[in-house]
């Protein structure tokens, strides 16, 4: 059983692990102002896309082209917005992993020290 205690720890320390990277990137993710800057941006360029279009007249011209390098449009916000979540996601998925297999690590080192306890006294 003694086995068991000694994987248990090994497990806690890959869960613990895997559950502060996890959980790091659900901080950064948080606290990035990565999808909020690009839609408040997009939301000022917008009259200037309005302007460019008015101007040029199609959305495939040259022209259209040269007036709106650098401005950032609703579609690449949604984009940014999209990827967030799925960086949100994927902090999420392996910070609840690794608290499980934390919990059953820890469940399983002192389980397994206890029981190779009570029968080494037992003997």
């Amino acid at each position: 059983m003694k086995i068991v205690g000694i994987l248990g720890i090994i497990l806690f320390l890959v869960g613990g692990l895997v559950f502060l990277v996890g959980i790091g990137v659900c901080v950064n993710t948080w606290t990035s102002d990565y999808a909020t800057a690009a839609c408040a941006q997009a939301e000022q360029d917008s009259a200037k896309f309005d302007a460019a279009k008015e101007m040029c007249g199609t959305t495939t011209s040259d022209c259209y082209r040269q007036a709106t390098i650098g401005l950032i449009s609703q579609d690449e916000c949604e984009q940014k917005t999209a990827f967030m979540k799925r960086q949100m996601l994927m902090g999420v998925v392996p910070a609840v992993l690794g608290a499980v297999l934390g919990f059953a690590g820890f469940c399983m080192g002192v389980g397994g020290f206890v029981m190779s306890r009570r029968k080494r006294a037992a003997a």
